[in-house]
């Protein structure tokens, strides 16, 4: 039975509520677990056959390895071992083929998407790939009874919108013409489709068909040991906040992978480091505050890789006293963000100024360089009030953030922003959300580094929260059009002029307070070989077929 149209609003909208929450949250800590492992936890090469790697996972995850699930970064570390998928996202935030051949041909009219995918891959357990499974998995993500969040994403594909209320049960547009080819035929050009949809962890049609749409989200496939995958790895066991273990797949596309098994630790920061000294945890991602400790280890190599997102602070702009674009701009002015990034964050950052990324960000913004004085002028020439409370509101825990709130508490007061500082949980947070009744909230994360489309749900006048993920409420129909023009742009060149163009407003009206892009940190043996630091700290295996541990 397909469940209601209410039953799959309540469903997104509780993915969408995680999402942000999960946002967050990027660098949790957790009660200290145990050091144990499983059987042959901590290999070592010099003594046996079988090599094995201990790496952090800085929360423990929710073990539904689901691509439908509400987004959590500790199940997507576990789950980009053991599924695969058309396209990935290198350190550069740059799409690369994996599944396929090559990055997908768009017709000249935009209409259709085709992916000639690999020839001869088998699943881990030996069964066949074929572009059948691509189209069954696609038809997963755009079905909203199986739980998925991500049905919005397809609303231009031809027969997604019936899907979606109810009255079709398969996606008309994704189609297979032959065993290595995919198609997604769409209603209106978007090209943005592909970066936004092209990573989607493909999973197996013959052990999936016969489970009924809406048991997708319970079904024990996604916890069952072993899982069957197109991933490096195949999951073995999870032992509840201790490890995940998983052994290497031998039909993995490109060959089987030098390290044959991994651990996947949920401990503590401090833990982590701690056993990194020791031996005992191979690859760690460590914060600015530990650099010092970690860069005084013998025999330990460091690496970083900047963010995918950035730290900032939505202004509700529903708040008549938080409409001029006047004040919005004396905040940024008022903000000495390079003092932020060096206090908080060892200076492992860049400052932000537009939400857009890489070549859809343009060379001739507003900079917004520290100057309470143009602060004070901008505050002066809009008549501010200054007993006019501002409440910012955050949920507390993450060292860079919180040192964030600080100071932009002591440097709003200073130039006349009487600001007030309100620490919440996420529920708190999530309810002040829905009743639009926050001032400004700080928050992070995102992906706006690999497809600039992204950035549209995040200041479009259609994704004012819940809707999308506009916390600002803020509205420019010219970034609009210029956004929806890009997307429907097949001309790379012309495309990414339509961005830098989008960029200049948003930069200009400054929806929200950018704050900073930070750098992702990893710490690891210098045993390991072919390790390339990614700044998506869900994702550090993106090349682990590459990998070798020579202890």
């Amino acid at each position: 039975m397909r469940r209601s149209r209410a039953q799959r609003a309540a469903l997104i909208s509780a993915g969408l509520s995680m999402v942000l929450a999960l946002a967050a949250c990027s660098d949790p800590t957790q009660d200290d677990t145990s050091e144990s492992g499983g059987e042959g936890a901590t290999g070592d090469s010099g003594g046996s056959e079988d090599t094995t790697l201990n790496a952090y996972l800085y929360q423990p995850p929710a073990s539904n390895w689901s691509p439908m699930a509400p987004a959590s970064g500790p199940d997507q570390v576990v789950m980009n071992l053991i599924y695969d998928s058309l396209l990935g996202v290198d350190p550069d935030y740059k799409l690369y083929p994996r599944l396929a051949t090559d990055l997908p041909e768009i017709s000249e009219d935009g209409l259709t998407i085709t992916y000639h995918l690999k020839e001869g891959l088998t699943w881990s357990d030996g069964e066949p790939f074929t572009a059948e499974d691509v189209v069954f998995t696609y038809n997963l993500m755009a079905d909203p009874d199986t739980g998925s969040t991500a049905t919005g994403r397809f609303s231009d594909v031809v027969g997604a919108p019936e899907v979606a209320a109810g009255t079709a049960d398969t996606v008309s547009g994704f189609t297979a013409p032959d065993e290595t080819t995919f198609q997604i035929q769409l209603t209106k050009p978007n090209v943005g489709l592909v970066g936004l949809t092209g990573n989607i962890m493909i999973v197996p049609q013959h052990v999936l068909a016969d489970v009924p749409v809406d048991e997708m989200d319970t079904t024990e496939f996604f916890t069952q040991s072993p899982n069957v995958g197109m991933g490096p790895y195949v999951f073995q066991e999870y032992a509840t906040d201790q490890y995940i273990h998983l052994v290497k797949n031998p039909s993995f596309r490109d060959g089987e992978p030098e390290i044959d098994e991994i651990y996947l630790r949920p401990v503590t920061s401090d833990v982590a480091t701690a056993q990194l000294g020791t031996g005992e945890m191979d690859l760690v991602q460590i914060s600015p505050a530990d650099l010092e400790t970690v860069e005084a280890m013998d025999g330990i190599e460091i690496g970083t890789g900047p963010g995918a997102g950035y730290i900032r602070t939505s202004v509700n702009e529903k708040k008549p006293y938080l409409q001029d674009v006047r004040l919005r701009q004396a905040m940024l002015y008022a903000v000495d963000r390079q003092q932020l990034i060096d206090q908080a964050l060892g200076g492992y950052a860049q400052p932000v100024n537009a939400s857009f990324m890489n070549d859809a960000l343009p060379d001739d913004l507003e900079t917004y360089d520290y100057d309470p004085d143009r602060a004070r002028e901008l505050l002066a020439e809009m008549n501010w009030d200054p007993n006019q409370v501002i409440t910012l509101s955050w949920i507390p825990g993450q060292r860079d953030r919180d040192t964030a709130a600080t100071i932009l508490e002591s440097q709003l007061n200073e130039v006349g922003i009487k600001l007030q500082l309100n620490q919440v949980q996420p529920g708190q947070l999530t309810d002040m959300m829905n009743e639009q009744s926050y001032d400004m909230t700080l928050y992070g994360g995102g992906n706006y580094a690999t497809e600039p489309f992204a950035v549209f749900g995040i200041n479009a006048c259609s994704t004012h929260f819940p809707a999308g993920g506009n916390l600002s409420y803020w509205c420019n129909e010219e970034f609009d059009q210029l956004m929806l023009e890009a997307n429907a742009t097949v001309d790379e060149a012309a495309r990414y002029d339509l961005y830098q163009q989008a960029a200049r407003i948003e930069n200009a009206e400054v929806p929200m307070i950018y704050l900073y892009n930070p750098d992702t940190i990893w710490a690891y043996t210098e045993a390991i070989e072919g390790f390339v630091p990614n700044g998506d700290f869900t994702n550090p295996f993106w090349n682990v077929q590459e990998w070798s541990l020579n202890r």
